[in-house]
């Protein structure tokens, strides 16, 4: 299954059922990335590129297409081996091979009857100012005698830079008129547009440019083929290079090449006498300049160079995965829990310190390749590359970064909250961090400056990025009487950070409900700030909304089908606004700031009066649904979310448990406070009346109050609440919830709801205001984000082994596959729920193995206890354990989802589709994290920070000698020594001892149950390099 660089090997992959990945693209702090996408089909890269979609090299294509054309429009290899024709990857009949790396692609033929073996090697050039994807193709000889081989090896189509995606697919014809190519003479061809592609009067030259250059293995620089018909002549398909056949390849490149108007290719040119083996090596990317590329060309290109940019590839990707080092009696487990923590990073991003005490993630994008063509992924050509995403995403994906690199600390917490509006909502599009120079500091800057000041004058004018100020300083040769790395330091040390989102299309009902899992993380860590986070830290902003919810009034029309809720989101009025932050003065005053605990009861209260009609579900208010995109009609049948009702339960239980526990006031704006005040009369009624509706009405008339007078802000007058009088409060809130998720259980036999929708049976209509007065339930079946979201709440445990057992007895389970399916079937939903409807049952999201749900119902699992039931389920539901006949791809990749038995397709049940950047990386790695470590690392014990590891690992990991290795904070090794194979469940063992090896060598020895004071402190300083553990 693996070489021995533990790379999945796929044998005959051209015959194997068709699957698309990528390359991650990961070039290193001071490296220039580029995306790359491949199938198992023909030469593999089926497009690639800088940036984004609309800066392909190689044009961007979706899956389907990119499987019928990777064979002829993709890289190419040509020969002529003792006269005889051959192109290698073509006959599917020819043995081959795919071997997948984390950060590399390398294919393989073998040729028996002409002797000859290739392989085809790919990844990302690394640690260069440059991107780049390095292609390194060896041709080995099998027999005693030499052979001549003539070698045209490249792309049949390199496009220029300065075409977009839109360009290629819209008016590619007129778009060659454009297109050019420099240099091809010097063996270094450039390819770009003359001019940029606008119809403006301001006509703009295109500087930056792509590129491909070949060498030998002497470095000896390969003639390169931009012109395609001098290789196809009249086969416009590129089926056939009709003039190699009859040509010798180096006198086909000395003829006269025609190099614009085009569409151009790229190939490179050599005719060697191959005694044991000949490497070519080609180097396609981006450059900004066509200096930066000369300047790269002629760094001394030779075997030895990419045998070291090699090597550094593997460096970077594998300092990246040791951070989740896992040593079981499962080597496919531990190769997969690196691959998961790695895509978990390309979602998420890899938290770096930079100089001025700055927190900055590296590496991460919008998920997006050929099968989610609809994402627009970005990520920035440039050092410290850094990408866009999307708030839950990017939430999510960082909900464990505390237990890899502890110095994030607060980071997340703060930004996500920070991001919360004052409506109780939040922008979609998480963008790229930059950062302001501070005013009062450009001179200090200015003092290391020597030449060309006006470059970085024109830089600090407006916020920028810590790629974007290297590669200013360098393309624009910027003079500096200190190092590069030096002056980004003193930049970096006199700036502040700026965060940058926005509002996208709608409000999802589920954003808010991922941000307390970062508090909980947090505390896990530091639980003696648990206070001073909560009260003392009082810089929480809030984010000016850019976007209005609109009253009920708006929302509500009438249709052919009755009423509905169409109308949610009103941007108009605040097009006006340009600023970030809420302000007071109604947006005329200052920044507002607070404290997180005065954030948790705006966000309590808020979400509370969003209760639907009958105090179920949280209203779908912002006209977008939960984490279930895929209902996208939800919002307008009146749906809402139990899901996120769960999660206001968990939040008003915390809060309540936080002002017990500290009794401290709490600050309010005098809003707020009016808000307050009428949720707590509209709960007081309903003890008399015990009419929900008449709940919904008046809370809901007491919000919309609220947000019509908060729209631009607050006035700025605060109160102060004592702790009781919100204990008060929380405690009818806390009442009034739970009595309504037990409603919603008794409809659904026992099993937690995740969505109702509701029809108006009855209304009245007054000046074109519709006002419900009868509500019938619309059935909606069972979807397993309910379980998972109610698990979450305090259960006793015989209850939730009850809810599992009933959860594996009813439609949700595929019993085929023993895997548990996204929902239940759909056939008696109306369309109007959504495009899930519309899915064919078993694929995408209406009844498939959506594998990010489904590891968040086993996460619950392990964290409600049932380990039995997790173990269980994890081995037969996890992705290492899948069998590649089935799962059709690499066991250490994960997908979004497996076709389920429900599809009509028998051939696709159980495969996985849509590569690797699940949200299921986030889930799997808490719960490798809870199976390693255990939950709340630290604790305060008497006042004294203590340190305790609880693993919950199951027989089968467990090695024969009884020995588990694993890694904490990224860098401490920790060896469980168990004595025999055998489950750990806590609860059923004793931990005796801890031996703390230092960083300086010395053993520490605690025979204890946990370690205390100074020695827990020194273990998440990072002082202990290694922790052993002995379990009786």
């Amino acid at each position: 299954m693996f070489d021995n660089k533990k790379r999945f090997i796929i044998e005959n992959y051209n015959k194997q059922s068709c699957f698309a990945s990528f390359l991650p693209g990961i070039s290193g702090i001071h490296g220039t990335p580029l995306w790359n996408f491949y199938v198992n089909r023909g030469q593999a890269i089926c497009s690639f590129g800088s940036e984004n979609k609309d800066h392909s090299i190689m044009e961007f294509y979706p899956a389907h297409q990119s499987y019928q054309f990777t064979k002829t429009m993709g890289f190419r290899t040509f020969l002529k081996v003792d006269g005889t024709f051959y192109e290698p990857f073509v006959d599917d009949d020819m043995p081959h091979k795919m071997y997948i790396g984390m950060n590399e692609l390398e294919i393989e033929e073998t040729n028996e009857a002409l002797g000859i073996r290739v392989n085809v090697l790919y990844y990302t050039m690394p640690n260069e100012r440059l991107g780049g994807l390095v292609r390194t193709v060896t041709i080995t000889n099998l027999t005693s005698d030499k052979k001549d081989v003539e070698i045209l090896d490249g792309m049949p189509a390199l496009l220029p830079y300065g075409i977009h995606l839109k360009d290629m697919k819209d008016t590619a014809q007129t778009t060659k008129a454009w297109m050019q190519v420099e240099d091809v003479e010097q063996k270094l061809p450039y390819y770009r547009v003359r001019i940029a592609l606008v119809d403006a009067a301001e006509v703009s030259e295109v500087e930056a440019g792509n590129f491909m250059v070949s060498v030998n293995a002497k470095g000896e620089r390969l003639p390169i083929i931009a012109d395609p018909e001098l290789i196809f002549a009249y086969d416009t398909s590129c089926a056939k290079p009709v003039n190699f056949f009859n040509t010798e390849v180096l006198a086909l490149s000395g003829r006269h090449q025609l190099l614009a108007n085009m569409v151009p290719a790229g190939f490179a040119c050599a005719h060697e006498e191959i005694a044991d083996s000949y490497t070519l090596y080609s180097v396609i990317g981006q450059a900004g300049t066509k200096e930066l590329f000369h300047t790269f060309a002629d760094c001394g290109m030779n075997a030895d160079y990419f045998a070291k940019k090699h090597e550094e590839n593997d460096t970077i990707i594998n300092e990246l995965a040791d951070n989740i080092k896992t040593v079981t009696a499962d080597p496919v487990f531990d190769e997969y829990c690196k691959q998961t923590y790695i895509d978990n990073v390309l979602r998420g991003g890899y938290p770096v310190k930079l100089p001025g005490g700055h927190i900055f993630y590296v590496y991460s994008r919008k998920h997006g390749d050929v099968e989610r063509d609809y994402n627009f992924f970005s990520m920035l050509p440039e050092y410290y590359s850094q990408g866009n995403g999307n708030f839950r995403d990017v939430n999510q994906n960082r909900r464990s970064d505390i237990y890899f690199a502890n110095f994030v600390g607060d980071y997340n917490v703060k930004l996500f909250y920070d991001l919360l509006q004052l409506d109780g909502y939040n922008p979609l599009l998480v963008k790229q961090i930059t950062y302001t120079l501070q005013e009062d500091k450009k001179d200090e800057v200015f003092a290391y400056v020597t030449d060309n000041r006006d470059v970085l004058e024109k830089i600090f004018a407006k916020p920028f990025t810590p790629g974007n100020l290297y590669a200013q300083i360098y393309n624009k040769k910027v003079g500096l009487s200190v190092d590069e790395d030096q002056f980004f330091a003193i930049v970096m040390e006199r700036s502040v950070e700026n965060q940058n989102a926005d509002f996208g299309e709608g409000y999802w009902s589920d954003h808010w409900t991922y941000n307390l899992d970062l508090v909980d993380a947090y505390l896990s860590v530091y639980p003696e700030k648990e206070e001073t986070m909560l009260y003392d830290e009082k810089d929480y902003t809030y984010y000016e909304s850019k976007a209005t919810i609109l009253p009920r009034t708006k929302r509500y029309v009438k249709t052919a089908k009755g009423v509905r809720q169409y109308n949610s989101i009103e941007k108009e009025q605040k097009e006006g606004v340009t600023f970030n932050q809420a302000r007071t003065q109604y947006g005329k005053g200052d920044v507002y700031t607070s404290n997180l605990v005065t954030k948790l009861v705006m966000m309590s209260v808020l979400k509370f009066d969003a209760l639907d009609m009958k105090g179920i579900g949280v209203e779908m208010e912002g006209g977008k649904p939960g984490w279930y995109d895929a209902l996208n009609g939800l919002p307008g049948i009146f749906g809402s979310s139990v899901c996120e009702t769960y999660e206001l339960q968990r939040m008003l239980l915390f809060l309540r448990g936080e002002l017990k526990k500290f009794n401290r006031p709490v600050e309010v704006w005098t809003e707020l406070a009016a808000l307050i005040e009428k949720t707590e009369e509209a709960l007081v009624s309903y003890e008399e009346n015990k009419d929900r509706l008449v709940v919904w009405n008046a809370v809901n008339i007491a919000k919309e109050s609220y947000r019509a007078k908060t729209v631009f802000g607050i006035e700025g007058t605060l109160e102060t609440l004592e702790a009781a009088k919100l204990v008060s409060l929380l405690d009818r809130m806390i009442a009034y919830v739970d009595e309504g998720i037990k409603l919603g259980c008794e409809m659904k036999d026992g099993i937690a709801p995740a969505y109702m929708a509701y029809s108006m049976k009855d209304y009245t209509e007054k000046d074109g205001v519709i006002t419900p007065e009868d509500l019938q339930v619309v059935d909606v079946p069972l979807f397993l984000e309910g379980p998972v979201r109610y698990l979450k709440l305090p259960q006793a445990h015989a209850d939730k082994v009850t809810l599992y057992d009933k959860v594996k007895a009813s439609d949700m389970y595929d019993k085929k596959l023993d895997m548990y399916k996204v929902n239940a079937p759909l056939t008696k939903c109306s369309y109007e729920i959504g495009r899930a409807r519309a899915f064919s049952p078993g694929w995408l999201e209406n009844e498939s193995i959506w594998l990010h749900m489904e590891y968040k119902y086993l996460l619950e699992l392990l964290k409600s206890g049932l380990y039995e039931q997790y173990y269980a389920d994890l081995k037969k539901m996890g992705i290492p354990f899948l069998s590649y006949e089935m799962y059709g791809r690499s066991p250490l990749e994960n997908s979004s989802f497996l076709a389920s038995s429900a599809n009509f397709n028998e051939k696709i049940h159980g495969k996985g589709f849509v590569a690797r950047l699940s949200g299921s990386t986030a889930e799997f790695l808490q719960m490798w994290e809870l199976m390693m470590n255990g939950a709340e690392l630290f604790t305060l014990e008497d006042g004294r920070l203590t340190f305790k590891l609880t693993p919950a690992i199951p027989a089968y990991l467990v090695k024969e000698d009884g020995k588990v290795e694993t890694t904490l904070f990224g860098n401490i090794k920790v060896v469980y020594d168990c004595g025999s194979r055998k489950d750990l469940i806590p609860g059923q063992y004793t931990v005796t001892k801890y031996d703390l090896v230092g960083t300086d060598g010395n053993v520490e020895t605690c025979e204890a149950a946990c370690v205390t004071g100074d020695t827990a402190t020194a273990i998440r300083e990072g002082k202990i390099a290694e922790i052993r553990v002995t379990i009786a």
